[in-house]
């Protein structure tokens, strides 16, 4: 039996990528064994989903969400990542040594750039991108043995969701700024000067409860998406 992770990267991924890469895909999909791996959650969601959903029926609702996954989970497979589960219209995704990847923190920026500045559906909703990092467990538990199937934990997953109910909904990609600073700013390429920049990177502190840390403020590095772009001087 296939896990729900690897029927997924099937049905998304058919007629749409080289086999080849198609299979290497799902071989990263496969239970490892158990271990702590560091690692990166990547959370995407469509802005304004719940306020659109009030005007339109189920079957808009698929063609919408089935447009999102589709391009959102053939990107994950571009950039190394891992589909780990879906809440709604949010897709879970995680990038970890434990699948295979040298480096998980290099392609993250990237990743969550293409699915950020992008457009679902025939009303082009548009995404952000929450990150957070730090170390994540990988187990089995009874039931998923049978299938291949896995799950993880860790404090990514917590930060991550924090986060995301403390920030805006727009074309952004949030991080905390510290790990912004020591784990991802390194792989992002700069402009140069009379060339296009299509992304502002910007600091803010901001309130973010659950977090344990005294009155919930914390710096996040917010990187906004600029349609058309814009020309460095």
């Amino acid at each position: 039996m296939q896990s729900r992770r690897q029927s997924l990267f099937s049905y998304y991924g058919r007629d749409r990528i080289p086999l080849i890469q198609a299979a290497a895909a799902e071989q990263r999909y496969r239970f490892q064994g158990p271990g702590l791996f560091d690692g990166v959650v990547a959370r995407v969601d469509l802005n304004e989903y719940s306020a659109w959903t009030r005007d339109h029926e189920i079957s808009d609702r698929v063609k919408l969400l089935n447009d999102f996954f589709t391009k959102v989970v053939n990107c994950l497979y571009k950039y190394g990542g891992i589909y780990f589960r879906d809440e709604g219209d949010c897709i879970v995704s995680i990038f970890s040594s434990y699948f295979g990847l040298t480096n998980p923190y290099a392609p993250v920026e990237e990743f969550c750039k293409e699915v950020v500045s992008g457009s679902y559906g025939v009303d082009q909703l548009t995404a952000k991108a929450i990150v957070a990092a730090g170390e994540i467990a990988f187990y089995q538990k009874a039931h998923e043995v049978e299938t291949g199937d896995w799950s993880a934990e860790g404090e990514p997953f917590v930060r991550a969701v924090r986060m995301e109910q403390a920030v805006e909904s727009k074309q952004q990609i949030y991080y905390f700024a510290d790990e912004y600073d020591t784990l991802f700013k390194k792989y992002i390429k700069t402009a140069t000067v009379g060339t296009k920049y299509y992304w502002k990177l910007d600091y803010k502190n901001t309130q973010v409860q659950g977090l344990g840390i005294p009155g919930g403020w914390v710096e996040l590095a917010i990187n906004e998406y600029i349609p058309g772009g814009r020309v460095q001087t």
